[in-house]
């Protein structure tokens, strides 16, 4: 990938981001499972829906009448169902260093994870300017990695409220206690405009500090799901929830910046 040559080149001015354009492999139905809870006030959601096989339209079904609790330090918390296949309240905000277990019934299965929120991250900047191969505009975030401990995260970027599907992926391996400048590069395959950057457009970008089992599923899009893996064919990102689902569970800590581009 051209994102990931890039990276070797300047991996001494920049951290490492991978581009994750998500296309699962064949399966057969299976529960999935994405549930968050952030140190946002009162964000603690669960969605559940039923999976297709490959062939199939993409639209999943919701799954309702499940039983989803949320635990930390012996406090147990039930998300009732608040629309179709959506658990949530806002009775919980989460600390960060702290520990949360997610419990899912479905009728007689039962499906588990565990994660463990780590310390924010702040950006200190974002701007844009042109590619240094494309004549588009791109996005730059300027953050400072905590020295001496291992760090997750991954960036959401919104142009006018348009959330960009691409992921973009990055760890501190080679970026570990330094100031990370890099390039939120995304392939617009699809040619839709409101996807490109112009001037006077609005951009918020966010940045989500994860533990490295919800990282290992993000990174799995990109090593497993396309294909990266030199398997004989693509596979389903590594889930960290027990009990045969898709998906993840993640506490994870949320900050953003916005800015209007010249």
């Amino acid at each position: 990938m051209r994102l990931v040559y890039i990276c070797f080149v300047l991996i001494s001015l920049a951290g490492c981001q991978k581009v994750i354009s998500v296309n699962l492999n064949s399966t057969a139905p299976r529960y999935v499972i994405v549930g968050k809870i952030t140190d946002e006030p009162g964000y603690c959601e669960v969605s559940i829906t039923r999976s297709k096989d490959f062939s199939e339209d993409n639209h999943f079904s919701a799954v309702s009448g499940a039983n989803v609790t949320v635990e930390n330090n012996g406090v147990v918390t039930t998300l009732p169902e608040t629309d179709s296949g959506v658990y949530s309240t806002a009775s919980l905000t989460g600390q960060p260093g702290q520990t949360y277990s997610l419990t899912v019934h479905i009728g007689s299965e039962t499906f588990s994870s565990t994660s463990t929120m780590p310390q924010p991250v702040n950006l200190d900047s974002i701007y844009v300017k042109t590619g240094a191969l494309s004549t588009k505009k791109y996005v730059n975030v300027v953050y400072k990695d905590p020295p001496g401990i291992a760090n997750y995260y991954h960036f959401v970027q919104y142009v006018n409220d348009y959330k960009e599907p691409t992921v973009f992926v990055s760890d501190d391996e080679f970026t570990d206690g330094r100031t990370v400048k890099s390039e939120l590069n995304f392939d617009n395959s699809t040619d839709n405009p409101a996807r490109d950057i112009k001037s006077g457009d609005s951009i918020r970008i966010e940045i989500i500090c994860n533990d490295s089992a919800v990282y290992k599923y993000w990174y799995s899009l990109f090593n497993g799901a396309t294909g990266n893996n030199q398997s004989a064919s693509p596979s389903n990102p590594a889930s960290n929830i027990s009990g045969g689902a898709m998906g993840y569970f993640s506490a994870q800590t949320v900050r953003s910046r916005s800015i209007k581009v010249d």
